[in-house]
């Protein structure tokens, strides 16, 4: 009888252990909402200062936070993200789902943000040799189940240690960071054609057709390619492609400088002659504009290409003599539309002018009785035109401070894109 004892309390407690596996089991499969890198060892939880990589739930954003949102669109730099942090793109088309669903009961779509730390470090993992480990949590905080992160370079992962990963990690940061920037200079350089599109100057033609093709130069090297990004080779080319392109445009520059300076040397015009002279330095001085843009946006560029090796003053090196320079131009310009409007007596205001000499004297008398019969008309778009060239003083814009490079990059998933967001405020990340 004891045999049979012994061998019932054997099956009872084999049965126990397989029910409780195949529990866990399925506790371990529950569905997660929220992804976060955490260090699971206790050498490791002594730093809990140490930089993390997380994929957590966002409360709904707000219009002015949609607004800053810029949507990740380039098909290799999404699949490095996928390669980086597994499973994101199946969050993003989760929340294309959640989304149409919450549409109809009118409600937001769901939000998740993942965010890539400056200097960001993977958890090595005991399983896999050369891979590394994220934990899934559930709503409650409480560790679901492990998976392993393999790096995304696979040629290297025999070799590869933990800074191997933590520059995997900050190399996908610096692509996104450099789509958001590149794709930023690319937009405002449309502004920028359009602007030139605009300029009436037939006998310019061959400077326009200059500042067209330099602008289009440009445009081409801020097109984002993650080939680019990736490959020193490509992007020293890249920049160094950049340098000409700012030589050139500050010959350019120079070139429409000379020409306002030109025009404000012309002293004791009578009428006729200024107003011909407004309308000839309305051109230059709209190319000196453009110019100082593109050369900017030039140093926009080379600070992205760079990945934020280098200052934002370093990257402005060229901009800030030439805007000096301009800067200059534009005082000259305006001292010599304050002695012609004075002398000539125009008045900006009413849009017109004193009649002068004989036609002054003649109809003075008239004036006595009328003072209208003392002012001659001035065209609308002479007037603008004075306003124009005369209320613009300073050329030198104040070198942007932001290092998107050095911070944090935070992705959110919605509505089955995935964006970028700079500058993420404190309320959603909590």
């Amino acid at each position: 009888m004891e045999p049979v004892l012994i061998a019932i309390i054997c099956f009872l407690v084999i049965s126990s252990i397989i029910a409780f596996a195949l529990i866990r089991k399925k506790n371990v499969n529950i569905n997660y909402n929220a992804l976060s890198l955490k260090r699971r060892n206790a050498h490791v939880l002594s730093k809990r200062h140490e930089k993390a990589i997380s994929f957590e739930d966002l409360p709904a954003l707000t219009e002015q936070e949609e607004s800053n949102l810029v949507e990740v669109k380039d098909s290799q730099l999404l699949a490095r993200i996928d390669n980086l942090i597994p499973g994101t793109l199946q969050i993003v088309a989760n929340t294309s789902a959640v989304h149409a669903y919450q549409k109809a009961a009118k409600s937001a779509g769901q939000l998740y943000q993942v965010i890539i730390p400056n200097g960001a470090v993977l958890d090595k993992s005991r399983a896999m040799d050369g891979a590394f480990r994220g934990s899934f949590r559930d709503v409650a905080n409480s560790i679901k189940g492990n998976a392993n992160w393999v790096p995304f370079d696979g040629k290297a992962a025999n070799n590869l240690a933990a800074v191997g990963v933590a520059n995997a990690a900050m190399n996908v940061a610096s692509l996104v960071v450099g789509q958001y920037y590149m794709s930023k200079i690319n937009d405002q350089l449309e502004d920028i054609n359009k602007g030139i599109e605009k300029i009436v100057d037939f006998q310019q033609n061959e400077f326009k057709s200059k500042v067209y093709a330099l602008v289009a130069e440009v445009q081409k090297s801020s097109t984002f390619q993650v080939e680019t990004i990736e490959n020193d080779e490509l992007r020293n080319r890249e920049l160094s492609h950049l340098k000409s392109l700012e030589h050139e445009c500050a010959q350019l520059l120079g070139q429409a400088n000379l020409s306002l300076k030109d025009i404000s040397g012309k002293e004791g015009l009578d009428y006729d002659a200024y107003e011909k002279k407004i309308g000839e330095a309305e051109r230059w001085f709209q190319y000196q504009q453009i110019l100082l843009e593109v050369m900017y946006k030039l140093s926009d560029l080379s600070y992205a290409l760079n990945l934020g090796a280098i200052s934002r003053e370093s990257s402005c090196a060229l901009f800030l003599p030439y805007a000096k320079q301009s800067e200059e131009t534009l005082e000259k310009l305006n001292g010599w539309h304050d002695e012609h409007v004075k002398r000539l007596e125009i008045d900006v205001e009413e849009s017109r002018r004193k009649r002068q000499g004989v036609e002054g004297f003649f109809m003075g008398a008239l004036g006595l009785f009328n003072d209208k019969f003392n002012y001659k008309k001035v065209s609308q778009s002479t007037i603008a035109q004075i306003e124009h060239q005369a209320g613009k003083t300073s050329t030198i814009k104040a070198v942007e401070e932001d290092d998107l490079y050095q911070e944090d990059v935070r992705l959110i998933a919605k509505d089955g894109k995935l964006y970028y967001y700079p500058n993420l405020e404190e309320r959603i990340l909590r």
